[in-house]
């Protein structure tokens, strides 16, 4: 199980227990499950996925940022987010 946060300037959009994690970075998309090597990545602008351990999946659109893998983490720092309706 994964720990992850996915946050922006302004707050923390999605905290929680998740099963995987796919995020836009500069080199394509990058999906992250249990066990993932540590990595560090640049965000494109898109859609952070997220499969929560329970309930429905979760989307959240960023403007870019970063990522950061580590022993079972995701962070997802957001340079910013676009709410529904915003885009």
């Amino acid at each position: 199980m994964l720990t992850v946060q996915v946050v922006a300037p302004d707050g923390v959009r999605w905290s929680g227990n998740a099963r995987g994690v796919t995020v836009p970075s500069v080199s394509g998309s990058l999906g992250i499950l249990p066990r993932h090597e540590p990595v560090a990545a640049v965000l494109a602008a898109g859609v952070v996925r997220v499969r929560p351990a329970t309930g429905d999946p979760v989307e959240v659109t960023v403007t870019g940022g970063f990522v950061v893998v580590d022993d079972d983490e995701v962070s997802v720092l957001a340079d910013g987010t676009v709410a529904p309706g915003d885009a």
